[in-house]
């Protein structure tokens, strides 16, 4: 148990220390990116400070870098905020409907079936509800604008 401990110790220690190194180079690489655009924008026109088209080679210092995250960031937010508002708009919409969708397109399926072409009469010794599950398969004018035929030759 106690060699367990130690090895546990031991690898806690290696971690913590990875982390420190890589905050020590985060660090130096900030510290440099900043000397680079101090010098760049002191001198303007120092070497290597700007390209051959009168551009920094470096876009953005790391404090303009960060308002352009913050500011996309909170466009982000006001994306979200609408559609979670034009999500409850639609929820007080559906609400408020009097009956429910699923009624609404039965009884519109219904009415339409009886109002394009009468059925025929049923044959003698079948069920009376036995074509009714093929109502559902009639196409409506829109559904069959979609329908692609090859061209009568």
């Amino acid at each position: 148990a106690a060699e367990r401990e130690l090895r546990f110790r031991e690898k806690e220690r290696m971690i913590e220390e990875q982390r420190k190194e890589q905050a020590r180079l985060e660090a130096e690489e900030r510290r440099k990116e900043k000397a680079r655009w101090v010098s760049g924008a002191a001198g303007l026109g120092g070497p290597g400070a700007l390209g051959g088209h009168g551009l920094p080679i470096c876009a953005l210092s790391p404090q303009e870098q960060q308002q352009r995250e913050h500011e996309e960031a909170m466009r982000d937010r006001g994306r979200r905020s609408e559609s979670i508002e034009k999500a409850a708009e639609a929820a007080v919409l559906v609400s408020q409907r009097s009956q429910n969708p699923r009624d609404f397109f039965r009884q519109r399926e219904r009415s339409g079936s009886t109002s394009s072409t009468p059925l025929p009469a049923p044959h003698l010794g079948t069920r009376p509800g036995a074509r009714r599950p093929f109502l559902r398969y009639q196409r409506s004018l829109t559904e069959s604008a979609f329908i692609f035929r090859r061209p009568d030759p």
